[in-house]
């Protein structure tokens, strides 16, 4: 259980590490390679707490869509997260995103289609 969790949050630690090379100078994560696993535990806990219930309350939305409210959720994980990392204050470790909409489409895009492939991974382990 605890090796399935740290495997989790490494995965998260990744694909948002993956967005900041894919999105070099608009996707910013501070801190290092700490801030990136501080980042990872944030998101990974916001996704395994707060994304299930907006499943279910956007199930609607979702299946009018095919899906592609799924993109929506992600990305208010992903402000979430950021957010998250704003209140706590943590020193040096943040995320900051510059730029309009086509910044968070695409820092949205990448970090969810990285999540779902290394989650995959991680589950057929």
């Amino acid at each position: 259980m605890l090796r399935h969790a740290i495997l989790l949050i490494l995965a998260n630690a990744v694909a948002l590490f993956i967005a900041t090379q894919v999105l070099p100078g608009d996707f910013l994560i501070t801190g290092g390679w700490t801030g990136i696993v501080v980042a990872g535990l944030i998101f990974g806990i916001l996704n395994s707490i707060v994304k299930p219930i907006l499943k279910i309350v956007s199930l609607p939305f979702v299946f009018i869509t095919a899906g592609l409210f799924t993109l929506v959720i992600n990305g208010a994980m992903l402000w979430l997260a950021k957010y998250a990392l704003d209140v706590l204050a943590l020193q040096g470790v943040a995320i900051t995103i510059n730029g309009g909409f086509l910044t968070w489409a695409y820092a949205t895009l990448i970090v969810g289609v990285a999540n779902v492939i290394l989650h995959w991974l991680v589950k057929k382990n």
